[in-house]
């Protein structure tokens, strides 16, 4: 073959689209801005080799890449040694995930916590794999991911950084392919001789012709309409943010001609192709019986059917592009032509029917033809691998080293080290740590937040210099990441939040006292090096009062008067630090009237006369008071330490609990001890 342009060899490339039906492969070249196409060829699967985009019998499926390569090779008069090829979007797996994080709503958001927040999307993503795979061992990698939206306070916000707020989360949609699907199309090439030069992914290729850089502002949908699959790309803000797939297209409505007129899937398919380019279909079905009807019965026989696709191409699209429509739809593929399926689209996401739009091999804008113009939709892919491979410039995998052993990455973006963190099993725990966790709890009914310490990030080097997690990496590059240490839990406990000054010295009765501040946790009576938990509800009761040393120490009040330092106080009496305090019973209005005779006999009585009680199991005697002992004197007699609590005091008298006011008789029987373990309630 004679050609009428001018190209070194060295700089054709030969890219080979294997789809589920057929497959084409195209030849061309790189001139200034434009893609040269020289060739082209087309070849359908002499059986079902490629099933849903997935090889299944490398033989077969070498076969016809084989007739493929020869075709162009003698069109050409080249032997073609190098390829371009793309892995199907329709193996991706691609999950869509919601995640928030609670802040400090005084810090500022920084870029760590926004990487932080998606790290945490790309985990959540990989643990829906993991749960839809089972127990299977396919071992898929993160080839992407993109955030759809970003939340301040539940609000939808296009940036977070230097923003402040409650609460902060992120839609994020990851993107992984299994290592099985390289390698089957890596055994293609080696069955026919070819070198695999570029790989790419099918949505990427078509996306990258369709759907030019400068126009990728644009939110825009591209859909790819194949025979056993639909593939779906979205783009917005400069970038491809999402690619997906549904297990429907062309052969769906195939099939419905299929069943409904008896006739083999490939006699069906010329059927489809002739609907709107002829008025009449003249055919035979499997029983020889010749048929013949317009493209108008089969219009309205496939009306279900075009209406299904229709649903199922919108619905990814909304679930891709955070549920809304996106500004226009690039429908190519062969399924594509399906009359009908355009303006169905165009209803249902509510957009101007010239919005929703079929893009042919003509309607590329920088794409020229050295041969017979190729115009139908089936030829973007294609032709986008082999533009593809010329922007990649011959790299499909790049090879890092990651803490000493050889990572591959997919090179279908801007490749950084947070990417090949994630690819050797990093995630954002060991490569951001995570922040200690807060302790919640209140204190005097008030809401008290203590702060987890912050983690110490991951240190982070590329070819031993400092790095973070979006330096750029390159083919060759050696990375060291040293994971991350989490921060510390939050730690509190009670004394934490006790005022030194408000402990007093005091005297009651005689007794040397120390008046702490009552704490108690969650109703029960604790000291002060009790720890605070999450949720404990903390209060703290200070001794100020009479009345409140009454009701600490239990001394019934009712028929007792007071005295401080020697006078006479009401309940209300602010008590101070070295205070002397005294409860004293009122006297009855009674009184013992004696005479100067036996008034020294009665103050004998009174002296002499000992009380002995049982005090913890040992015998103590009470003597040398005028007056009836009362509980609080036992303290008098014993060796018993009030001024270092180690617990809840328990007071016994007789068995039943008592207070420091009790009179005390002979005989009585008497419990003292600390009750440690603050169990007060069955005392």
């Amino acid at each position: 073959m004679s050609l009428d342009c001018h190209f070194k060899e060295e700089e054709l490339v030969f890219g080979l689209d294997i789809g589920t039906r057929t497959i084409m492969g195209i030849l061309g070249f790189q001139k200034g801005k434009d893609f040269i196409v020289i060739a082209a060829e087309q070849i359908e699967h002499e059986s079902r080799a490629m099933m849903d985009g997935q090889i299944h019998d490398i033989f077969k499926v070498a076969q016809t890449v084989q007739k493929v390569k020869t075709a162009l090779e003698k069109r050409v008069g080249i032997q073609l040694k190098d390829v371009a090829i793309a892995a199907a979007g329709r193996v991706l797996k691609t999950y869509l995930v919601r995640i928030d994080q609670s802040l400090d709503e005084v810090k500022e958001i920084q870029k760590d916590l926004i990487r932080e927040l998606e790290l945490k999307g790309i985990d959540e993503a990989q643990a829906k794999l993991k749960e839809e795979l089972g127990d299977t061992n396919i071992d898929y990698f993160c080839v992407g991911y993109s955030v759809v939206n970003y939340y301040l306070n539940e609000y939808i916000i296009t940036n977070l950084e230097g923003h402040k707020g409650k609460k902060i989360g992120a839609d994020v949609l990851a993107t992984f392919l299994p290592r099985s699907v390289v390698e089957s199309l890596y055994a293609v090439m080696d069955k026919v001789g070819l070198n695999v030069v570029s790989l790419t992914l099918e949505p990427i290729a078509a996306i990258n012709v369709a759907i030019p850089e400068n126009l990728r502002l644009l939110n825009l949908a591209l859909v790819d309409v194949g025979a056993g699959t639909s593939d779906i790309a979205i783009t917005k803000e400069g970038a491809v943010i999402g690619y997906g797939m549904i297990p429907i297209a062309g052969d769906e409505i195939t099939e419905r001609i299929v069943h409904k007129y008896l006739v083999d899937f490939q006699t069906a398919e010329k059927i489809k192709y002739q609907i709107n380019k002829q008025e009449k279909i003249s055919f035979l079905d499997i029983l020889g019986i010749p048929h013949t009807v317009t493209s108008q019965e089969l219009l309205e026989h496939l009306e279900d059917a075009v209406n299904y696709l229709a649903d199922q191409i919108t619905a990814k699209i909304y679930e891709l592009n955070g549920n809304k429509a996106p500004n226009a739809v690039f429908c190519v593929g062969g399924g594509s032509q399906v009359k009908g399926l355009t303006e169905k689209i165009s209803e249902r996401l509510k957009l101007p029917k010239e919005r929703v739009a079929l893009r042919g091999g003509d309607t590329l804008i920088n794409v020229k033809y050295e041969c017979e113009p190729l115009v139908a939709p089936d030829v973007i892919t294609p032709i986008g691998i082999c533009v593809t491979s010329i922007l990649q410039r011959g790299y499909d995998f790049i090879e890092v080293k990651v803490n000493g052993d050889p990572v591959k990455l997919l090179n279908t973006k801007r490749l950084t080290v947070a990417d090949a963190g994630i690819q050797k099993g990093f995630n954002h725990t060991n490569l951001l740590g995570r922040k200690g966790s807060s302790l919640i709890f209140k204190l005097n009914q008030q809401s008290k937040k203590i702060w987890g310490e912050p983690a110490i990030p991951a240190e982070l080097y590329v070819n031993g210099k400092e790095a973070s997690l979006d330096t750029p990496i390159h083919a060759g590059d050696d990375i060291t990441i040293k994971p991350a240490i989490n921060g510390k839990p939050a730690r509190a406990y009670i004394k934490d939040f006790l005022d030194e000054k408000k402990v007093k010295k005091i005297i009651i009765n005689d007794i040397e006292m120390e008046l702490s501040v009552l704490c108690m946790s969650n109703g029960t009576i604790v000291d002060q090096d009790t720890p605070i938990h999450n949720n404990d509800e903390i209060e703290f009761f200070e001794i100020q009062t009479i009345e409140d040393l009454a009701r600490y120490a239990d001394i019934e009040i009712n028929g007792k008067e007071f005295f401080v330092n020697g006078e006479k106080v009401d309940l209300n009496y602010s008590i101070q630090n070295g205070d002397k305090v005294y409860f004293k019973p009122i006297k009855e209005d009674q009184e013992i009237i004696v005479n100067e005779e036996n008034k020294d006999q009665l103050s004998v009585h009174f002296q002499d006369i000992p009380v002995i009680v049982t005090v913890n199991s040992n015998k103590v005697t009470l003597k040398g008071k005028k007056s009836d002992y009362i509980f609080v004197d036992i303290f008098n007699f014993i060796d018993f330490d009030l001024k270092n609590p180690q617990g809840n005091i328990v007071l016994k008298l007789n068995g039943k609990r008592a207070a420091f006011t009790d009179i005390i008789k002979q005989g009585d029987q008497i419990e003292i001890y600390w009750d440690k373990f603050n169990k007060a309630d069955d005392i």
